[in-house]
């Protein structure tokens, strides 16, 4: 298996998603995208690698393999002693939001 094929699947995995689910955002049958994770089909379009980046919220780069950091994960967890207010939640999902935007725009080279 691939860099590229490996780390599909690993993000896919990550995300919580489905070959389905994925392959619908993508635009393609679920058995696409399964070639696609088992490396039957070799030479993915450059416009799904970056479709695929997108979806897992990770660059293209990291996905080829010529970027070894993975994309950090953000968690609030609730443990049984604390209770999350929806300010306190709303304030995860804002800053969760602007590290988004900021991955967004070194990727963009800003």
């Amino acid at each position: 298996m691939s860099v590229l094929q490996g780390r599909i699947k690993e993000r896919r995995l990550a995300s919580g998603m489905t070959l389905l689910e994925v392959a619908n955002q993508l635009g393609v049958k679920e058995a696409t995208m399964q070639r696609y994770e088992s490396g039957e089909i070799k030479n993915i379009k450059h416009e799904s690698i970056v479709k695929l980046a997108e979806i897992f919220q990770c660059s293209p780069a990291y996905l080829m393999g010529w970027e070894e950091v993975s994309v950090p994960t953000i968690a609030a967890h609730k443990e049984e002693n604390e209770n999350w207010t929806a300010e306190e939640l709303s304030k995860i999902e804002e800053y969760k939001q602007l590290l988004l935007a900021a991955r967004s725009n070194k990727q963009k080279g800003y």
